[in-house]
């Protein structure tokens, strides 16, 4: 009697924690047994083992899969109405779905299916499982339907009435009196209809939950947005950038020990899980730092042509490099860059919008600080594993950095992120409770049961489903402030919590109404003019003004003798008299030309400009994005050159466009990439210095097309990290030996 050619199991498990070990336990010792039994050996036919997640409820088809071993268990999302969030609780399946996973066999060979419960029980289970519809609490689904244009899809109660599953009317008014209490929803009278405001719309237009939405505005509202976008973007994916190796809790503790050790005395976060988003926002911000910046600084290199590459020698992608660093460093490639493109599609939406507090969010990033931050690789090579049996192959070689941790506590800023963040999620947790200041105590058991001794000390996390009582002695003052309610974990004894879940006096300075209100500045010619140099200083060099017109209104604002302009045009008599005194550099096209050209061949006196201004002219590229990004990824490259190798680091980059074009376009992502950051952005005053040729026109309520000027400063990368490049720089730029 001989075993299968092949054995393949697919095992149905969501949780990969607690109880995915010991499924996995099962299938070595069935397999065993089957081999056993054959009189063969267990290695010579174990060729593969799936280990798959409610995907293989699908219609997925997986060649050769002999057995299926089903745990019959599933995590589902549901809402926690005493934590007053959606948690996630391991449950059995139903019927039909144990159908669908016994599926994934039988289709390209002979299988069967094995369930790790006993028939009787699996009799009991549900036919069906409920519909996520009348699972969750429907805030965000609620919000993204009342922002919906057509007014006839609009109304929430109507529509959600018609869903095969329509969920309870009562789940539904929640969600909208919820939505309307912060501000994302405003009632209009006399219909009573439902229309978001611009917070609401705010919210709806980031693709993450509703949760980690209002986290990254409630981190805008105190000057910290992007370090609140990676917090929240952490919030909703998976896997982490640190890596989790599977079963072994204690190594992935060192991992993330390594970015944030959140044990230290001065730590304000109350739970694992905050304390776990901090590390990883700081193992992202080393990547940006450490691995990104140093190729970054390769590519400017590129442009000098400093790096004399060995033809003879086969280069190794950029991928292989980075997958490779990731691993010496305990870090997960893939999350690293789904990340990084949540991060630009949610800040783009944000300047899509323009929210007041955008004006106080910007600047270098928090993993600048310190500039004189040092990482320097200590490989060691250590066996991945180790084993006696010959008929195995050899274990594989690993690597890993020794140089630890590779981020300390008090460097990017990490202990500031950390108490924004743990005030934060207090204001959150209050607002979205809502008897803020009158948590009555109510009786959850019959009174007949004995006191439970975890919810007296605050750690009962089986809520009301603990058969021992709850209730609060007759005239007991409500305990200290409840640690669980404050954190991102939630208390699940909700009102009847023997500690206290109102707001701490100290969370005051930074509670509000989660208003988040657009920008109503009007445009002024003095919010463009305050970055001019003063009557003593430089001079403000005007890049590609196609016909002149806004070196003409700036010199009527602008001393003109200060002002120097490049333009297309060919030398010609010069009509408007205000140019007379405006050195003007004729015939030249493209900015990055006029930027890049060596010193000799270059007559723009460098050494003399304080502001640059360049109002990018699209017309001759229609409607093709790509050209448009390679004309300013270009211009902020050959600039980073010429300021990196001049020192001009006190030089004010300004351009000016639409904000729909500067989001379309992902500026910022395109400066950041040359170590420019966004200092701050105003409206430009387009009836004081000439009306944009650019016309950007959007439909969508609340989205303003309107010229901004944004103002960029470049951080250069640490010298102590990547040595004087700044030397090479000025040497091959100037051609000095």
């Amino acid at each position: 009697m001989t075993g299968p050619s092949i054995c393949e199991v697919l095992c149905e498990t969501l949780s990969f924690t607690r109880h995915a070990a010991h499924i996995l336990e099962f299938v070595a010792a069935y397999l065993a047994f089957v081999v056993t039994c054959n009189h063969l050996l267990f290695y010579q036919y174990l060729t593969e083992v799936i280990l798959a997640t409610n995907i293989a409820e699908s219609s997925v088809t997986i060649p050769k899969v002999a057995y299926v071993i089903d745990s019959c268990r599933s995590l589902q999302v549901f809402w926690d109405s005493n934590r007053k969030k959606e948690a996630s609780e391991l449950t059995w399946v139903s019927k039909s779905q144990a159908e669908q996973r016994r599926g994934r066999t039988g289709r390209t060979c002979d299988g069967q299916v094995f369930r790790l419960v006993t028939g009787s029980f699996f009799n009991k289970l549900q036919d069906y499982e409920p519909p996520a519809i009348l699972r969750l609490s429907l805030r965000q689904q609620v919000l993204l339907i009342c922002c919906a244009e057509p007014r006839a899809i609009n109304d929430p109660k109507v529509l959600l009435q018609k869903a095969l599953d329509p969920p309870d009317p009562v789940v539904v008014e929640d969600a909208l009196r919820f939505l309307v209490r912060i501000n994302a929803l405003e009632k209009t009278l006399p219909r009573g209809r439902y229309e978001p405001s611009f917070y609401g719309r705010l919210l709806a237009s980031f693709s993450l939950s509703f949760d980690a939405s209002v986290l990254i505005l409630k981190f805008g509202d105190i000057g910290m947005l992007r370090e609140g976008i990676l917090l929240g973007i952490l919030m909703d994916i998976q896997p982490l950038p640190i890596l989790h190796p599977f079963g072994k809790e204690n190594l992935s503790a060192q991992y993330t020990d390594c970015y944030f050790h959140g044990d230290s005395d001065k730590s304000v976060l109350t739970g694992k899980r905050e304390v776990a988003f901090i590390a990883n926002l700081s193992a992202f911000q080393f990547w940006q730092r450490v691995f990104k910046d140093k190729h970054r600084l390769e590519r400017l290199k590129k442009i000098l042509k400093l790096d004399e590459m060995d033809t003879t020698q086969k280069q190794l992608p950029l991928a292989k490099i980075e997958e490779e660093w990731c691993t010496f460093h305990m870090l997960v490639q893939s999350s690293l860059n789904h990340v990084s493109e949540i991060y630009e599609d949610v800040l783009n939406s944000v300047h899509r919008f323009r929210p007041k507090f955008l004006v106080k969010s910007d600047g270098p990033p928090s993993y600048y600080e310190p500039y004189e931050f040092e990482h320097t690789c200590l490989i060691t090579q250590l066996p991945d594993g180790d084993t006696d049996d010959d008929q195995f192959e050899p274990p594989s070689e690993a690597r890993k950095c020794l140089a630890v941790p590779f981020v300390s506590p008090n460097q990017f800023q990490n202990d500031i992120i950390a108490e924004k963040m743990a005030l934060v999620i207090k204001e959150i947790r209050v607002q979205y409770t809502e008897k803020n200041s009158s948590n009555q105590h109510k009786v959850v058991n019959d009174g007949k049961a004995s006191p439970c001794r975890f919810f007296v000390n605050g750690s009962c996390n089986r809520g009301n489903k603990c058969p021992f009582s709850h209730s609060l002695p007759v005239n007991e003052v409500k305990g200290p402030t409840c640690k669980f309610f404050f954190s991102l974990q939630g208390c699940r004894n909700g009102d009847s919590c023997f500690f206290s879940h109102d707001l701490d006096p100290s969370v005051s300075e930074f509670s509000g109404s989660g208003e988040c209100l657009p920008e109503d500045g009007d445009a002024d010619a003095v919010l463009l003019l305050q970055f001019f140099p003063n009557a003593l200083g430089g001079r403000v060099l005007v890049l590609d003004d196609t016909d002149l017109h806004f070196t003409i209104n700036l010199a009527h604002k602008f001393n003109p003798f200060k002002i120097i302009s490049t333009t297309c045009l060919p030398n010609i008599s010069i009509c408007d008299p205000s140019l007379t005194a405006v050195k003007i550099l004729w015939g030249l096209r493209e900015p990055y030309k006029a930027i890049i050209s060596t010193e000799g061949e270059n007559p723009i006196p460098w050494n003399e400009v304080e502001c640059i201004l360049w109002f990018p002219n699209f017309e001759s590229y229609g409607g093709n994005l790509e050209g448009q990004k390679n004309l300013i990824q270009k211009f902020f490259e050959c600039l980073a050159v010429r300021i990196l190798a001049d020192a001009m680091y006190q030089v004010q980059v300004i351009l000016t466009m639409k904000n729909i074009r500067f989001s379309q376009l992902q500026v910022e992502k395109l400066g950041r990439d040359c170590f420019f950051f966004l200092k701050c952005s105003f409206p430009f005053d387009e009836s004081s210095f000439g009306e944009l040729t650019d016309k950007v026109t959007t439909k969508k309520p609340m989205l303003v097309s309107r010229a901004t000027s944004y103002v960029f400063n470049l951080q250069p990368p640490t010298d102590i990290l990547f040595g004087d490049y700044a030397t090479a720089f000025n040497k091959r730029l100037h051609g000095t030996k």
